[in-house]
């Protein structure tokens, strides 16, 4: 391992290429933050291969709607300006040009390096602000508008522009642009914002909630996804967004989608929903009524977890393991967390009421205490905050559990009691989006689960 302010070639190639394809680590994030801060030799070549990235993402992007002779043309004179890259390679690309635009697009608001965002006491103000940041908890990762480093970032902290992603299934983040619209990130999400006169946002993953203030004439704020862009005159809607599809739901106004695979556009009315994908039709779907009912499908993958995803065995079905996860505001705490979205096939609201149940079916290899936690909204899907439980605990001689905990047992998180005030003082009658569960031991507890379900009235 190289010294720590003198990165050898391979180390800091790596690096910089895996963050570029978003594959860091946490504690990779913070070694690459580390280069950026001692060394400005290295923040200058770091803005250099980033600023090639998203070059070379628009010419893919624009180019695709010319002549392939100029496009071929267009990528010849970026190779030239950059020594090192595999010319054969990037021709191979040209040959499958649109899926090449899709996988490097994502590259487009990724260009500066990320630290974990740590408290202060002062409250930083950086030049040219677009943003205050107005609720911030769990763990974090900050990225500043040009390469910029600051590790002094809490509520309060006026913004030029970055990137926030939130690590964990408990993380949230809540930022007001200066005309008044406010977006808010949840659970392990990434969000891009800038503001040059027109606000533009790019949702990597993750869950977005924005209420958006009216836009000026003719510059609207513009969402992208990696399958949608979305176009927002001033409107309260969600956005759901992983590496196959995007879901938006609208409560008020009215907002464009665009599929990014071929182009097609729809507009969505308030209470309605849309999912933009390649495989299914763009079509818009009335949201009507609530349920107050839920079940987990971990046998249908990872997506919208955090954990370890494992098959199905001889012995066993899939299963949501826990992964070790150190607390911002505990940093020597060690935790063995997971979380899961909660959503249905239709849609509809899971709205949460005084006789619900969390029953939760898994596997430990310790007996130790097991905590649960979810995530809740307001009916207009502002964020309510987060509340969680310590569980009731069946286990077997062979590590089987069934564990469960009833809505009154549920008390505000620790990370967001500063904002009780803006909070819900109890999750009745709210709607949940996500749920997490983890223990606390000295040793590994090896918690996974099979299933989690919420019940309401039938559980007596």
């Amino acid at each position: 391992m190289s010294e720590n302010n003198n990165p050898n070639e391979l180390e800091w190639d790596d690096l910089v290429q895996r963050h570029l394809n978003g594959e860091l680590s946490e504690s990779e994030m913070e070694r690459l933050a580390e280069l950026l801060d001692g060394d400005p030799s290295l923040r200058k070549d770091f803005v250099e291969r980033a600023s090639w990235e998203t070059e070379l993402a628009e010419v893919l992007r624009t180019g695709g709607e010319n002549k392939s002779r100029d496009f071929d043309s267009a990528i010849a004179g970026k190779l030239e300006t950059r020594q090192g890259k595999s010319i054969r390679f990037l021709r191979a690309m040209l040959a499958v040009a649109a899926a090449a635009i899709l996988m490097l697009s994502t590259l487009l608001f990724n260009s500066q390096s990320k630290l974990k965002v740590a408290g202060s006491e002062e409250v930083p103000v950086l030049p040219d602000s677009i943003a205050q940041i107005t609720g911030l908890s769990g763990s974090m990762i900050w990225t500043g508008d040009r390469g910029q480093i600051r590790r002094e970032v809490k509520v309060g902290t006026e913004l030029a522009g970055g990137t926030i992603e939130g690590l964990s299934p408990d993380s949230w983040f809540e930022l007001r642009f200066n005309d008044g619209s406010e977006v808010t990130i949840s659970g392990a999400s990434m969000l891009t914002f800038s503001d040059d006169g027109q606000k533009r946002l790019r949702l990597r993953e993750g869950r977005m909630s924005a209420d958006v203030s009216p836009q000026p004439d003719g510059k609207p704020m513009i969402i992208q996804t990696r399958t949608a862009t979305l176009t927002v005159l001033g409107t309260s809607f969600d956005v759901e967004a992983d590496l196959p599809a995007t879901s938006v739901s609208v409560r008020e106004g009215t907002v464009r989608v665009a599929r990014a695979s071929d182009g097609k556009e729809i507009d969505v009315p308030a209470n309605h929903r849309v999912i933009a994908a390649a495989d299914q039709e763009l079509e818009r779907r009335q949201i009507t009524g609530v349920v107050h009912q839920w079940k987990s499908r971990i046998d249908q993958g990872p997506d919208e977890t955090f954990g370890k995803w494992l098959a199905a065995t001889d012995t066993d079905p899939p299963l949501l393991r826990a992964v070790a996860y150190n607390p911002k505001e505990a940093p020597h705490v060690v935790l063995y967390l997971l979380g899961l979205g909660v959503r249905n096939d239709e849609a509809t609201p899971v709205q949460l009421n005084s006789d619900s149940h969390f029953e939760i079916h898994g596997k430990m290899e310790v007996e130790t205490d097991i905590y649960f936690g979810i995530e809740v909204a307001y009916g207009t899907g502002d964020y309510a905050g987060k509340f969680r439980a310590k569980c009731t605990v069946e286990q077997d001689a062979s590590g089987n559990f069934v564990a469960s905990a009833d809505l009154p047992d549920f008390e505000l998180d620790p990370s967001v009691a500063a904002f009780k005030d803006k909070l819900a003082p109890s999750p009745e009658g709210l709607f949940v989006n996500g749920v997490w569960s983890f223990t606390h031991s000295e040793t590994p507890s090896g918690l996974r689960i099979s299933s989690v379900e919420l019940t309401a009235g039938i559980h007596e």
